[in-house]
């Protein structure tokens, strides 16, 4: 079954008659809000599902190494409890009918088994369809028929600045919660996020398990993926069982608080989604069995404020960029006819070129320009 959301229209025009009164017209405009909130979190709500991870290795195992560490931590990695299985978990959502599965990569990453709790109480195995760690997602199949799902952004207009958002996800492991603002800035990069990062800033709140869920339009269209908050939060869940029984068994350690283990997150309401656009073609390759393959040029980029192009801060060791005659310090202009911008717009034309396509690179070197004509590879 198909989600389909009707189309609502929001007008919010403020008439003060006094500031105690309330117009008819503005308790109908606020009503209408309301109700298009409500027909979008609860039409959208049964496909979005929990992921629940558990890792067989912590991941401080082979990390502590230290001789001079405390007598309490070297007989807490080598107990039962030091090597038992982690769990963890972040929101998924259903995106066709026989149960394939968005969420981001930092949600499954590590994991070795993996559940997916469904909206109707079920509890089903999920395998990995792909990974995409540059992009930061990850699809994941289960075996189901007929599932509620949700519709990727198809066409229709984009999000823009100001565009009302309305994001679903579990946070601190609870049932599916909505909430509700406006995208407010849009292709945002250098968070620490994802390797590449183009993202939608959005003021509705993201907290500790809502990595991985929808975020949705006005009219229901998925047109982002929860990722994180500004001050680099990625999924990483505190299993409090966990933290008793340490504290249980070690309690030389009992004075040791969560909070000297996990950095809290600073971030006030602003947080950040990986756009619908910018993967769609990858959750489709992973869907059909037909990932897809990077182009790799193999070099640094960096850019300069006030100028055009990128500069070539560095070159990888027998890379296409060394075959191709790039050296540090060329300032890179276009690429096949496209002027070059920034560093993201490099990154992300080298990216999605087919192995072995040839490039035209134009490049500015000791003041004079130059062609390059070779080829990048997977």
């Amino acid at each position: 079954m198909k989600i389909s959301i009707s189309v609502f229209t929001i007008f919010i025009s403020v008439i003060l008659l006094s500031p105690l009164t309330v117009t008819a017209v503005e308790k109908s405009l606020l009503a209408e809000m309301e109700a298009g909130i409500i027909e979008v979190a609860e039409k959208a709500s049964p496909a979005v599902v929990s992921v629940s991870t558990e890792s067989i290795s912590p991941f401080w195992r082979g990390k502590l190494e230290d001789e001079n560490l405390p007598p309490w931590i070297n007989d807490f990695l080598k107990s039962d409890l030091g090597s038992r299985k982690r769990r963890s978990a972040g929101t998924g959502f259903i995106i066709s009918p026989d149960g394939k599965i968005l969420t981001t990569d930092n949600v499954i990453s590590q994991a070795e088994e993996i559940t997916v709790a469904l909206n109707d109480g079920r509890i089903l195995p999920a395998r990995v369809l792909g990974r995409d760690e540059i992009f930061g997602i990850a699809v994941l199949q289960v075996d189901a028929k007929d599932l509620p799902y949700l519709s990727l952004l198809e066409g229709g207009p984009a999000p823009r600045r100001g565009s009302w958002v309305i994001t679903l996800g579990q946070p601190f492991g609870l049932p599916t919660s909505a909430a509700w603002g406006i995208v407010s800035g849009l292709r945002r990069t250098s968070l620490g996020i994802a390797p590449y990062e183009e993202l939608l800033q959005i003021t509705a709140p993201v907290n500790p398990g809502d990595s991985g869920g929808p975020v949705l339009n006005i009219r229901g269209d998925v047109i982002g993926i929860i990722a994180g908050t500004y001050s680099g939060y990625r999924e990483l869940e505190c299993d409090w069982n966990f933290i008793r029984r340490f504290h249980r068994s070690f309690p030389n350690a009992a004075t040791i608080s969560p909070g000297q283990f996990f950095r809290q997150s600073q971030a006030h309401g602003i947080g950040f989604a990986i756009p619908i656009t910018l993967v769609k073609d990858i959750i489709e390759g992973f869907s059909n069995g037909t990932p897809l393959k990077y182009g790799w040029l193999g070099l640094f980029p960096a850019s300069i404020p006030g100028r055009p192009g990128v500069i070539v801060a560095a070159l990888a060791p027998e890379s296409p960029a060394i075959q191709a005659g790039l050296r540090e310090g060329d300032m890179i202009l276009n690429i096949a006819g496209r002027p070059i911008q920034s560093p993201q717009a490099l990154q992300k034309l080298i990216l999605f070129s087919p192995g072995g396509k040839e490039l035209t690179i134009e490049i500015e070197r000791d003041g004079e320009r130059k062609i390059l004509d070779r080829k990048s590879v997977v």
